[in-house]
């Protein structure tokens, strides 16, 4: 009996006789529901998602990230920086679509239920503009000084893989620029961009992507990074953030020709002329033989390859033997970047957060050394 007494007194509580109105309150109730929503958001929802105000939340959320927002700031120093990135993630095609609803049979209450149709929008065109400028900048003097003997059309694969549109959508996608109430830009589809094929050769005309509003958002907030921290800061950042991936660069470099590449280079640098050596053999009556050759110029070893065929092994070792040359790295801390010398000049216009200090810390210098600039370089037959 006492089981069954404990039951009845459970089921016929206050609390649980309460449990049925509240579950019933919180149920959405379609009527209602559109009832608070304006006549935009439900003959237009493609329309009425892109026009959205930024949620408050979200963008101080992503400017912590970014260490613009921190506990010392003044409210007046907090607003312009909250405005700042609320400009970065708002991406041009705004506009059209702005003009687009402003077009739409709308009585004047409807219209006035949407204070997005006459806001006069701030688009990130001009900061992502001067964000790329930087980030080419930071990037190119960095992978210059890393690999002094690197031809100039591999070094902007490099900037272009490190700081291109992939690598920027993927930067932002990780620090929520794509977060829920954060971005606004045409969903609609009408808005097409331009975007090269693999080689560059030619281009197509394509839909407007998430992937492109989010690395024209990074632009951006690079360009909110120097305007409000400094060049120093963004240096740090754009190292910490870009610069640290690991990226197979060997597959940067092909060559058509790298024999006669490698032997040109040489005589370039005063070496003696290269010369291929069968090092190792096995199978060469077999259906699978294997041949290992070296490149030597001189006595030193420059490469070595193995192939089906004597011709494939020699190809591989004199492209190694460029490979190895190209990518000859530079110790961190052996080179000077030359943007140090503007920290002092663009210092921003509040202190810099400790967490960008240190990574800034670890690309200056106390003096600027200018490095030596090399020799012309080798383009025959090259292509990066």
């Amino acid at each position: 009996m006492a089981p069954r007494a404990m039951h009845r007194a459970f089921s016929t509580s206050a609390w649980w006789r309460n449990a049925t109105p509240v579950i019933e309150s919180r149920s959405p109730d379609a009527s209602g529901a559109t009832s608070r929503l304006p006549s935009l958001a439900r003959m237009h929802p493609a329309v009425w998602a892109s026009l959205r105000a930024q949620v408050p939340s979200a963008i101080a959320a992503l400017g912590a990230r970014l260490h613009l927002f921190s506990h010392s700031l003044s409210p007046e120093d907090r607003e312009r920086r909250t405005r700042l990135v609320q400009m970065a993630c708002t991406h041009p095609s705004l506009l059209s679509v702005q003009q687009t609803a402003s077009g739409l049979p709308l009585s004047a209450s409807e219209r006035q239920e949407v204070p997005e149709l006459h806001e006069q929008v701030e688009h990130n065109a001009q900061l992502a503009t001067l964000g790329n400028n930087l980030l080419g900048l930071l990037a190119a003097e960095h992978f210059h000084l890393k690999y002094p003997h690197l031809p100039t059309r591999v070094l902007k694969a490099f900037i272009s893989a490190y700081v291109g549109p992939s690598t920027l959508a993927d930067v932002g996608a990780e620090l929520g620029v794509l977060a829920q109430g954060v971005q606004r830009w045409d969903r609609t589809g009408s808005t097409t961009v331009t975007r090269a094929l693999h080689k560059g050769a030619k281009t197509v005309t394509a839909p407007l992507l998430s992937k492109d509003v989010a690395a024209q958002s990074m632009r951006a907030l690079v360009a909110v990074l120097f305007q409000e921290l400094g060049m120093a800061a963004t240096r740090g950042f754009v190292h910490s953030q870009f610069l640290s991936r690991r990226l197979d660069l060997a597959s940067l470099l092909k060559f058509r020709d790298p024999k006669r590449v490698l032997s040109t280079t040489c005589k370039k640098y005063g070496k003696p002329a290269p010369q291929s050596r069968l090092l190792a053999e096995t199978g060469r009556l077999s259906i699978n033989p294997v041949f290992v050759v070296g490149v030597y110029s001189g006595a030193a070893k420059l490469g070595e390859g193995t192939g089906s065929s004597i011709r494939m092994a020699e190809f591989r070792a004199a492209e190694q033997a460029l490979r190895r040359l190209y990518l000859a790295e530079m110790p961190d801390g052996s080179f000077v970047l030359p943007s140090t010398t503007l920290d002092s000049t663009l210092a921003g216009q509040g202190p810099m957060p400790h967490s960008l200090r240190l990574a800034a810390d670890r690309t200056m210098a106390p003096v600027f050394v200018p490095q030596p600039l090399g020799r012309s370089e080798v383009l025959h037959e090259s292509r990066g």
